[in-house]
């Protein structure tokens, strides 16, 4: 008896304690009202009581949009490689050997160049011992040296781009203020989003898409800075360029689509180090933009990563946006000390490979603080104070390692979301009434027991969805029946070996007792076998696989304790407490 108390007890509190977790869901559901993460004085009283955890609709329930994204890679090896050829240069100033240059070249490869052929052996220990695990050398020819990424460095540059790429998006996408976003790896190189609820996908496109690489790079102004071709001359060779790859230009595939195909083109026409990027200019009579090429030093003064935060405002004399960005305590001394250097030098403004100004640095700046202004030329007001509230929301919230691809859009319809809920609904219920009534009829009192178990099995997998805010979708729905049944096979062993028991003449607490030990092993057997391929498609799989996976898992967990646990109080309960010698099976 005593045992029984504390069973009874147990139960009770899970089921009390699944309800007080599914009626924040119940309650969004069914009147609209979400209870809020932080409650006011003005909210109602149970604001402040009840969790805000709920259960979530996928973008098969409840519509939206579904985008697959993919990380342009060689871009991230590309600033991989470039932070390696600076080490490679501190290396050798830690050593104080000179004599050399370094660069990187189109096709990621850092490159040494030396003059002195001991002082290179030197520097090539030192080099291997220093950043060995990072860098391996690839091939000499002359006085030039190549190195190339390890593999086991490159393959955690991929990874630790897709973790930044996932991170910065989540940044971004609360800032912006969507509600319940789906963001995870779909493989080991692709990013899946979903959006529940979205149906207008533009700005918001615009804003995932947006690299937000901030860098500042000083401008080579003419041919009197160390054979700087002019820029007559550089806007020829695009020209060339144009004409040799066959492009046709247009205001959706402009020049700077091309800029990594130029910038190979233009390799021993422009000094090494050194990059073509344009400055677009919109005629506001026309509406033609217009692009006009920058020759720049490739290795930035200072780039976004030195960024702290970042705000738009107005001008005070032009009252047109602005976004005003303030620098690290580190990056405020490189910018002090690097504007020092360059005095009288204009100095590019960098966003997204796109030239927003590049004044001249009349003297050194310090303080950390600094502006972008916003072009208004072919755009209204509204247009112009969107662009600013933009780039600063993506310079706060941090910038991409790479620019991301579209490489899958999909808009679900609200109807179709709804029809998915109402035929699964539909379908889910009459199965469930039809094992019901066959359990009822063939089991009789006992196939009731397991009816009432049944009914907590499905409460209590709900509640642990809601609790941890998952998300049900189609295949989840799926995972959810399937782990119904097999509660149901559960009770469907125990019952029949119960019958077994009481046909052998047995008492009906000795054939109680028989059949839940006899069914025991057959139940955990088939239990742990499902949790072991739940465990592999959570581990593998990604989507809809996933949320099949999760819903199976948390059933099978909640079928175990409803099978062997609840249904056994039940019989107790009836057997101890009632005192009956027969229920029927």
């Amino acid at each position: 008896m005593k045992g029984l108390t504390w069973r009874i007890s147990v139960i009770a509190a899970t089921l009390i304690f699944s309800c007080y977790l599914l009626t924040p869901t119940v309650l969004k559901f069914t009147t609209g009202v979400a209870i809020p993460k932080v409650s006011k004085p003005s909210d109602p009283w149970y604001f402040g009581v009840l969790p805000s955890e709920v259960l979530k609709l996928g973008l098969d329930l409840r519509g939206g949009l579904h985008l697959v994204l993919g990380i342009d890679f060689q871009e991230v090896h590309r600033d991989a490689i470039g932070k390696l050829k600076g080490q490679m240069k501190d290396v050798a100033e830690k050593e104080k050997l000179t004599g050399f240059s370094f660069d990187t070249t189109q096709d990621n490869f850092a490159t040494v160049t030396f003059t002195n052929l001991e002082a290179w052996k030197k520097l090539d220990k030192a080099i291997n011992r220093e950043l060995g695990q990072f860098i391996d050398f690839d091939s000499q020819t002359g006085s030039i040296a190549k190195f190339r990424m390890t593999a086991l460095w490159e393959s955690q540059v991929n990874q630790r781009a897709v973790d930044q790429s996932l991170e910065t998006l989540r940044n971004r996408i609360d800032e912006f203020g969507i509600a319940e976003p789906i963001i995870q790896k779909q493989g080991d190189e692709k990013i899946m989003v979903q959006f529940p609820g979205l149906q207008e996908p533009g700005r918001l496109k615009e804003i995932i898409a947006r690299t937000a690489k901030l860098s500042f790079q000083v401008e080579r102004s003419g041919p009197e800075e160390n054979g700087t071709p002019a820029m007559t001359e550089i806007t020829k060779w695009v020209a060339q360029f144009v004409t040799e790859k066959k492009l046709t230009l247009t205001e959706t595939e402009p020049i700077t689509k091309h800029l990594r195909e130029l910038n190979t083109f233009l390799i021993g026409k422009i000094p090494a180090g050194t990059e073509v990027l344009f400055q677009k200019k919109t005629n506001i009579n026309t509406k033609e933009s217009e692009y006009t090429p920058y020759l720049l030093d490739r290795d930035a003064l200072v780039t976004g990563e030195d960024l702290q935060d970042a705000h738009y405002s107005f001008d005070s004399q032009t009252q047109q946006p602005i976004v005003n960005f303030e620098l690290t305590s580190l990056g405020a001394t490189k910018f002090e000390k690097a504007t020092g250097e360059n005095v009288g030098k204009y100095m590019a403004i960098v966003l997204d490979s796109n030239v927003h100004s590049a004044p001249r640095i009349k003297s050194k700046i310090g303080g950390g603080r600094a502006m972008i202004e916003m072009s208004s030329q072919g755009r209204s007001d509204a247009e112009v104070l969107n662009d600013a509230k933009d780039t600063s929301l993506v310079l706060r919230s941090g910038a991409l390692p790479a620019r991301l691809e579209f490489l899958e859009e999909r808009v679900v319809g609200p109807s179709l979301g709804a029809d998915a809920i109402k035929t699964g609904t539909y379908s889910l219920v009459v199965g469930l009434a039809l094992v019901f009534l066959f359990m009822g009829i063939y089991y009789k009192t006992s196939g009731l027991f397991a009816n009432i178990a049944l009914m907590l099995n499905g409460v209590f997998i709900v509640a642990i969805l809601a609790a941890f805010e998952g998300t049900l979708t189609l295949p989840g729905l799926a995972g959810i029946t399937l782990t119904l049944g097999m509660a149901v096979d559960a009770n469907v062993l125990i019952l029949e070996h119960m019958r077994e028991e009481l046909a052998m003449g047995k008492s009906l607490a000795m054939a109680l007792a028989e059949g839940y030990h006899r069914a025991f092993s057959a139940i955990i057997d088939s239990h742990c076998t499902t949790l072991i391929a739940g465990v592999v498609l959570l581990s593998f799989g990604y989507g809809p696989i996933r949320g099949f996976a999760v819903t199976l898992l948390v059933g099978l967990t909640a079928s175990l304790y409803t099978s062997i646990f609840v249904t056994r109080v039940i019989f107790d309960y009836f057997i101890v407490l009632k005192g009956n010698k027969t229920i029927s099976i």
